[in-house]
């Protein structure tokens, strides 16, 4: 665990997605929370005795399972979230298969049964407060700006703590040589990082990887600007859209990750591709 500051905690250690925690007044409010269950038990047990409130608040910054997955093992807290999300667990009825899959399986090639079943069944809670773009919370002896500015997908969404100097940027930011792209719109990311480096930041916790400073913003800009370039040319040049996707110089922007199983290394290739179409269709205007 990191502590940030009095106030702020962060934790980057768990699978799948960084969390964080704020010291209120009013208790403590978590923002994302971890997949599995073990994880999600033991965060929850070293932060909820830093307030006399326990936990009170649960923001979740996207409706990807690991941003959401994980507030069904949170109880008795007011839960907020883009109302973007609201609309993706009442569709799914808070069992969206394919995110849980990615998880269970993942586990399974680890050996860790118990814990896939656990998350199999799993029932998302719908958020009982939620915005469109905006939502403020102000909770002494800090303030929540919460803004959804997409790009990774379209419910993607930052918290910044100006008390602090301090954004908890979601999936806005990945600290990661091959940050997802299955559901992202490179346009709205790179408005959504020039709108991130305009803060008065010291600090970005970003959803993936290590916490930083302004510089994590100009590496992952560079990577989306450039695969976003590479694409625009073979679209120029008339290639279709499976030619284009299969493309040798996409090599490049392709990193397998062959740590957490066949299962998982299997689905990151499937989502660099999914994202590769994904950016042909939004060049192209459909």
């Amino acid at each position: 665990m990191i502590r940030l500051s009095d106030h702020l905690l962060v934790e980057t250690d768990f699978l799948w997605a960084n969390v964080g925690a704020a010291i209120t007044e009013q208790g403590i409010l978590l923002l994302d929370c971890p997949v599995r269950p073990t994880d999600s038990h033991k965060w929850q047990k070293e932060v909820e005795s830093l307030s006399p409130q326990g936990i009170q608040f649960l923001i979740s910054t996207d409706f990807h399972g690991d941003h959401v997955t994980g507030a069904a093992f949170v109880e008795n807290t007011t839960f907020i979230a883009p109302q973007l999300v609201y609309d993706h667990i009442l569709r799914t009825q808070g069992r969206d298969s394919f995110s849980k899959k990615i998880f269970t399986e993942t586990l399974r090639d680890q050996g860790h049964l118990d814990e896939a079943a656990t998350i199999e069944a799993a029932v998302v809670p719908l958020p009982q407060i939620c915005f469109d773009d905006s939502l403020h919370l102000h909770l002494p002896p800090l303030t929540f700006e919460i803004r959804r500015l997409g790009g990774h997908t379209p419910a993607c969404s930052l918290v910044y703590i100006p008390e602090e100097k301090v954004v908890f940027a979601g999936d806005i930011v990945i600290e990661s040589p091959c940050p997802g792209m299955r559901d992202a719109n490179v346009d709205d990311w790179l408005q959504a990082l020039d709108w991130i480096e305009s803060l008065p930041i010291d600090r970005i916790v970003p959803g993936h990887g290590n916490i930083g400073g302004k510089e994590i913003l100009d590496k992952l800009g560079s990577y989306l600007a450039d695969i976003r370039e590479n694409m625009a040319r073979l679209v120029k040049n008339g290639l279709e859209k499976h030619e284009a996707v299969a493309e040798k110089s996409f090599d490049r922007f392709y990193q397998a990750d062959t740590n957490s199983g066949p299962y998982w290394a299997k689905q990151r290739e499937e989502t660099f591709k999914k994202g590769l179409e994904k950016l042909y269709n939004d060049i192209r205007g459909f």
